[in-house]
């Protein structure tokens, strides 16, 4: 029987009127009331994340003191356990790591201490912000005494004989972690090729295509499971994409002269759209194709004879099988070292550079987004500096670098009367990024 289940049939036993007891679907909203004016928080789960650890220090009142027991069988944050590490110096706060050979620690326990009355959040979300918000997740939260206590006598015989967070633990673990989340992220990519047409919101079968320039046929080459496809039949699917993205090329190319803006297409005829076959330079998923412009050859060249746009940030037009993006390519997988290398060191050193960048990405309308070691933000979510650099910060060269905008195949925006004139106001939009984040040598 699930946990939950379980908690429930054992409070049910108590007359219900000597305590309160409530299934909880989200915990962020719960957890940002009881953490304002709580004392003391004791928090055991299998998994914290950058953001969940920083959610409870946004909310939790600073004086109160905090004892964490977490696990490492699931990804859990090395920078967290890091930060954990260094306040294990105060006062406030206690952290172990729970391990015993062939277990899994897999709790999710919240007991929240507001001056002598306990309260528990029992159930399945970890310290994350999916386990918070994002996720179906499902939890009880109660103020039984008997019961609260009982979490804490738990609590506090597993952390006695948990092991402590040291130096040579990080070092190991932060090795491992990232061969972890490569595996992890392989994972995810092999569920979506089974349930990619399940987890597309959109049926190209009920959208009107007359009068917009990408017809339905365009979509329908990146659908499961082409983009893992290597027949003549398919590549000449991709290959009528990759022709459109051409003719959308001569409608954008003029445009762009115009504002003359230092942006270029690739100096290579053959290669200022991407490729609709799989090859060297390809994913083994080749799910969409792109038209992009960035550096000219002779600023592409200064860096080395050897280097390519493919090195560099872009902006760019990529077709998906359900969407059209319009990005700020900042960066692909292992890519754009300088460039993402120039936006760190610049976030680290300058902050003026800081204010002028979250001004510049606060302009952003509705709907823009930040794409960052696959966790997907948009940019109204930032209040402020700070948080959008601290956020920058955690940028992981394996992972795409994107700032931009997605529509869905039906929106009039890219109708052929009107295709060209958003992809240059998009561009417009986030032309001041592209500057602000791009490498100048010299400079």
């Amino acid at each position: 029987m699930p946990f939950t289940q379980l908690l429930c049939a054992r409070l049910k036993k108590i007359p219900r009127q000597q305590f309160m007891i409530q299934q909880k679907l989200k915990l962020s909203p719960e957890l940002k009331t009881l953490l304002k004016n709580c004392d003391e928080i004791w928090i055991a789960v299998a998994m914290v994340s950058d953001r969940g650890f920083d959610f409870i220090q946004s909310n939790i009142n600073e004086n109160a003191k905090q004892n964490y027991l977490i696990g490492v069988g699931l990804p859990t944050s090395p920078r967290v356990l890091e930060k954990l590490k260094d306040l294990n110096q105060s006062s406030n706060f206690l952290t172990k790591i729970y391990h015993k050979p062939n277990e899994l620690f897999h709790p999710k326990v919240y007991v929240i201490r507001h001056e002598e009355t306990l309260i528990s959040l029992v159930g399945s979300g970890n310290c994350t912000i999916g386990g918070f918000e994002n996720n179906i997740e499902v939890s009880v939260k109660t103020d039984d005494q008997t019961f609260c206590n009982g979490q804490l006598k738990w609590f506090n015989a597993l952390f006695k004989h948990s092991k402590s967070i040291t130096d040579d633990f990080l070092n190991s673990y932060r090795l491992l972690f990232e061969k972890r989340k490569e595996r992890m992220k392989k994972d995810r990519k092999e569920i979506e090729m089974i349930f990619s047409q399940e987890n597309s919101n959109t049926n190209l079968d009920e959208i009107d295509f007359e009068n917009q320039f990408f017809k339905k046929e365009h979509f329908d080459a990146f659908s499961h499971p082409k983009p893992w496809d290597y027949s003549d039949k398919t590549n000449q699917e991709r290959k009528s994409v990759r022709n459109k993205l051409y003719k959308l090329n001569d409608l954008i190319l003029p445009k762009i002269k115009e504002k003359k803006w230092d942006i270029h297409e690739h100096y290579s005829f053959d290669d200022i759209v991407s490729s609709a076959v799989h090859g060297h330079y390809t994913s083994d998923e080749l799910g969409g194709i792109w038209l992009h412009y960035g550096r000219n050859k002779n600023a592409i060249k200064a860096y080395g004879n050897d280097q390519t746009p493919l090195d560099y940030m872009r902006l760019q037009v990529i077709i998906h099988n359900d969407n059209i993006g319009i990005w700020n390519r900042i960066g692909k997988d292992n890519g754009s070292r300088i460039d993402r290398d120039n936006l760190k060191q610049k976030l680290k050193t300058d902050e003026n550079y800081r204010k002028l960048l979250f001004g510049s990405l606060n302009k952003l309308p509705s709907g823009y987004f930040i794409r960052l070691n696959d966790e997907k933000r948009f940019v109204n979510e930032f209040e402020n500096e700070g948080q959008l650099t601290e956020f920058l910060l955690l940028d992981d060269y394996r992972y795409y670098f994107i700032i931009g905008i997605e529509y869905a195949p039906n929106n009039p925006k890219l109708s052929e009367t009107k295709i060209a004139d958003t992809v240059i106001t998009d561009f417009g939009l986030l032309y001041p990024t592209y500057k602000m984040i791009k490498h100048n040598l010299g400079y």
